[in-house]
């Protein structure tokens, strides 16, 4: 009991900690990731009245509609020099969002003294070498190529340039870190010559709704130029390679209750031998064969329930206190302590496991020794 009780622990512990790891993630990309991105099918830019934005603000579900824009361009400080990702935010994008409140150094604003300023990624800070107390005076150097021209034949030309100061910086994860550039709207229409384009809509959700069913709703009303995804399909890879690690881990540790099982094997095999004497004086007295099984069964089945029950309530108590006091810590990660999470599901997947391990083990050396012991 104490064997099934351990590894049913471990278990639920186990699938806990997968589960946090999958909340942390989604919520560190729900940050930066719209719940819905609508984006051309057909081109790189969505004209401004091809899309009916007050129709699609207006659906169930739906807590705000924000146009972004979003490209390539050419970063340069005094003393350094990459391509970054800019992002172009209407101002209602940063509350909406919730970035701001991962903004690590600086002021979570896309201005300073009224005029635009950009939100950077640390990563990006630390490739362009730059500090934020000289960014008065050295503003961060941003540069597009004009649409149409030839970078090859003049590159001078060719290039749109513009400056902006840097307000904050902002850590999520290595991905947006080390590649995002956020700034006003306004400020990416004039560096890109955007006069009346954008690249794709964004559209944040309500807390309950129905992601799926919402997209299937906004599929409706665009009809078939738009692409409309959901941030778990944009971000698929993630998130199943998480759940097949999960699931990969379960079957593995499934193999060990299994191993672990055959305790409840050699038990019976043992109880069983020390009342062959009791077996046959039954036999004898005209007990069936079948009510001496069950209660040898029986007793397989209580050491099997008591040690699911126990080591259930033992990975729920770990589960509680990591999450109450961080009984494990993460040194240098995005939070504190190891993330964990209860699932109803992963719950009853390891009891039914923890059960028919139970009642496979139980049945074999019951079956054939109660039979052998009452024969003889």
């Amino acid at each position: 009991m104490v064997v099934v009780a351990l590894v049913t622990m471990a278990m639920v512990i186990v699938l806990s900690a997968f589960n946090g790891i999958e909340a942390l993630i989604d919520e560190r990309y729900s940050l930066f990731d719209a719940d819905i991105t609508i984006i051309p099918l057909q081109s790189k830019v969505i004209a401004e009245d091809s899309l009916p934005l007050a129709a699609l603000a207006d659906l169930s579900g739906v807590r705000s509609v924000n146009k972004v824009i979003e490209e390539r361009v050419f970063a340069r400080n005094e003393r350094s020099q990459r391509i970054v990702k800019l992002k172009g935010l209407q101002r209602s994008y940063l509350q909406a969002s919730g970035i701001d409140s991962l903004v690590i150094e600086g002021d979570p604003s896309l201005s300073l003294g009224g005029n635009p300023a950009a939100l950077i990624g640390i990563g990006v800070k630390y490739d362009l070498d730059l500090r934020l107390f000289e960014q008065q005076f050295k503003p961060l150097q941003l540069s597009a190529i004009e649409r149409g021209k030839n970078l090859r034949r003049n590159m001078e030309s060719a290039l749109r340039n513009r400056s902006l100061p840097v307000s904050g910086i902002f850590s999520i994860n290595i991905d947006f870190d080390s590649d995002y550039v956020l700034v006003p709207y306004e400020f990416a229409q004039d560096l890109l010559a955007y006069d009346d384009e954008y690249s794709a809509v964004e559209i944040r959700a309500d807390a309950k709704a129905d992601l799926a069913a919402l997209k299937a709703e906004i599929e409706q009303v665009l009809g078939s130029e738009f692409q409309v995804r959901t941030r778990y399909q944009k971000n698929e890879i993630i998130f199943k390679t998480n759940e097949t690690e999960k699931w990969a881990t379960f079957l593995i540790m499934g193999f060990i209750l299994l191993i672990a099982t055959f305790n409840i094997i050699a038990a019976l095999s043992l109880l069983i031998n020390e009342k062959r004497a009791d077996i046959k004086v039954l036999t004898s007295m005209g007990a069936e064969l079948s009510s001496i099984k069950r209660i040898f069964l029986l007793e397989g089945a209580l050491i099997n329930l008591l040690g699911a029950g126990i080591g259930i309530g033992l990975g729920l108590l770990f589960v509680h206190l990591q999450r109450t006091y961080g009984l494990i810590r993460l040194e240098g990660g995005l939070v504190d302590f190891y993330p964990v999470a209860i699932s109803l599901k992963d719950l009853m997947a390891v009891f039914a496991l923890v059960v028919l391990c139970g009642f496979l083990s139980s049945i074999g050396p019951v079956q054939l020794l109660t039979k052998r012991y009452s024969n003889t």
